[in-house]
């Protein structure tokens, strides 16, 4: 009988392994991932599982994309950021993160990253990964598809050099909006687009309670999920210390996704990339107010061939069947809470016609 037990466990191994995803795998905090020195703390919500991704031919990558490939079981969460970073609201994410000690992956705006460098390294430094969402958040499907090859390449290059080091090969469309054709070209440069569960819809209210009740009345739904938030708005971060320490009362756990390998730049962008940084630089040391721009003023991505098109080119209004947030982020930290909705115009998507392409030069296009 013993012997028995032993052939069916070594044929349910096999089985497992046969069937094991190859998209991920799993690895222990402390080996290709430094743990920190809080891990082992379970008041702290902590780091369950990490989670190493293989973009090697692109893909879809969780959430409710149909044919995404799953990861997650009940009752586990991965903590996803977009469009900063922005100093004044992503740095109390990084320490309410710290101080719960988990982690986030950070789906960056070239343009944010232009303006915020020091900001990115920050995030890398906390152990975090650094993904891309775009040079200036363009819905991909109202621009041609030499645009939206523009905007991935000059988004990744330039968080790549902002940070010092390449990206994570993974990827968020601008308002979840994808195209055939742009899917394909992530999947032939093996970047994976990564999807969402749950929605904060932190641009919908300025009120922090809102933002975590949206959260977790979703996930008591559906049990687990990718979280969507935003890191350019100060109630987002006001609710955040709040909500960690709720997941972890409720018994959730935090997947961390790492990336197996990095991304490959194209050196086309990587060069005008280089030179954007370098000037931003300089012009910070020539006038530190500089430093306080919420956007570096350059609305065209580096390596278009225009990257010097000045901000204060003919603003030209945006069709307002996009959804448009009505408020701007605040340059001053702190959060003023307001429960009042912000008014958008139309839903996140839109199905019909393909509206034509669009040269928005407003800094604030940019965000979600």
């Amino acid at each position: 009988m013993r012997y028995v037990s032993v052939y069916i466990l070594a044929v349910a191994s096999l089985l497992a392994f046969a069937t094991h995803d190859p998209l991920s795998a799993e690895i222990e905090p402390g080996a290709a991932v430094k743990a920190d020195a809080c891990a082992g703390d379970t008041t702290k919500l902590g780091v369950s599982r990490i989670v190493e991704i293989d973009t090697a031919g692109g893909g879809d990558i969780g959430g409710d994309k149909s044919g995404a490939k799953q990861f997650l079981n009940d009752g586990e969460v991965v903590l996803t950021f977009d469009d900063g970073p922005l100093k004044s609201v992503t740095g109390p994410i990084l320490k309410a993160l710290a101080d719960q000690c988990t982690k986030a992956t950070f789906f960056m705006v070239g343009q944010m990253a232009l303006a915020n460098p020091d900001m990115v390294k920050e995030v890398a430094a906390g152990g975090n990964t650094v993904g891309t969402h775009t040079w200036s958040h363009k819905n991909i499907r109202a621009i041609s598809f030499e645009k939206a090859k523009q905007e991935i390449e000059a988004a990744v290059s330039t968080v790549s050099k902002a940070n010092g080091a390449p990206a994570a090969p993974l990827f968020r469309f601008p308002y979840l909006n994808a195209t055939k054709q742009t899917e394909a070209y992530l999947k032939s440069r093996n970047i994976g687009a990564v999807w969402i569960d749950v929605d904060s819809k932190d641009y919908r209210t300025r009120s922090p309670k809102v933002v975590e009740q949206n959260i977790l009345s979703q996930l008591a739904k559906q049990k687990k999920g990718i979280i969507l938030m935003h890191d350019i708005h100060p109630w987002t971060a006001a609710q955040l210390p709040d909500l960690l320490k709720e997941l972890h009362d409720r018994g959730y756990k935090v997947v961390h996704l790492v990336p197996k390998s990095q991304v490959d730049t194209i050196a086309s962008y990587d060069a005008a990339a280089e030179k954007a940084l370098a000037a931003k630089a300089a012009a910070k040391a020539a006038n530190p107010m500089v430093a306080r721009s919420i956007v570096w003023p350059m609305a065209t991505a580096p390596g278009t061939g225009n990257a010097n098109a000045s901000a204060a080119a003919p603003r030209r209004k945006s069709p307002s069947r996009y959804k448009r947030v009505a408020t701007k982020p605040s340059l001053i930290d702190g959060v003023v809470e307001d429960s009042r909705p912000v008014k958008i115009p139309a839903s996140k998507y839109r199905k019909g016609a393909k509206p034509k392409d669009e040269d928005v030069t407003s800094p604030w296009s940019i965000f979600n």
